[in-house]
């Protein structure tokens, strides 16, 4: 009796043991496979980093939010594309403009940042795509960068090296999971202990100001 006991125990603990070595080996966002870094989590966002290398000894930064809004798919589409509210939840906003319509679901804008130090005075031209998938309960807002749409402007730095895309899927009618990431085409302009401190700040404080107003929609 004491034998059977003992062997039921072994090929319990065999069992545990083999279910966390399969559950270290699947990937998450912040596992060593992918990369990613978490760097915080608080007000129910995780912000995660990591490097990509484009090209040999060219490396770039990628970040991530990822948030659970009680909301819809539509609600978090219309407040990415009213830029009237936008500089309700979008940090060093001076002026936010849409330069072309294509239509409701693809249009180009201009958004004019003041933003801190290190940093000077930028605009940044770029192309908005959503795609709504309503069978699978998935969309995606795309941003991609534009370099001659607009003129520079005297004083006006161009930020022509930022690409975005918001991904929303609904977990059921009133709740979506959302992850925002960014993407730059070119290294750092500054040393990462003086620019990662004040990107980080400013990515962070926009999902949370975003957050709060699909709280109260």
């Amino acid at each position: 009796m004491k034998l059977l006991y003992r062997i039921n125990i072994l090929i319990l603990l065999v069992f545990v043991l083999s279910s966390s070595l399969l559950a270290k080996d699947k990937p998450t966002l912040d596992s060593e496979v992918f990369g990613w870094e978490l760097i915080s989590e608080s007000f129910g966002i995780k912000m995660y980093e990591r490097w990509v290398e484009l090209e040999k000894d060219v490396k770039v930064r990628e970040r991530s939010g990822k948030m659970i809004l009680h909301c819809s798919i539509e609600e978090v589409i219309e407040l990415i594309s009213d830029i009237s509210r936008t500089q309700l939840w979008m940090n060093n906003v001076e002026k936010v403009e849409v330069i072309k319509s294509v239509s409701v679901k693809e249009w180009y804008q201009r958004t004019v940042l003041d933003a801190p130090w290190p940093f000077s005075k930028q605009d940044m031209i770029s192309r908005y795509i959503v795609k709504h998938d309503k069978e699978k309960n998935v969309a995606k807002v795309t941003i991609l960068r534009e370099t001659n749409l607009y003129p520079e402007q005297d004083g006006v730095n161009r930020l022509d090296s930022f690409n975005a895309e918001w991904e929303i899927v609904a977990i059921n009618e009133n709740k979506v999971k959302v992850t925002f990431t960014t993407k730059s085409t070119k290294p750092p302009e500054y040393p990462c202990w003086v620019q990662d401190p004040v990107v980080r700040n400013m990515f962070f404080s926009n999902l949370k100001n975003f957050k709060k107003l699909l709280a109260h929609a």
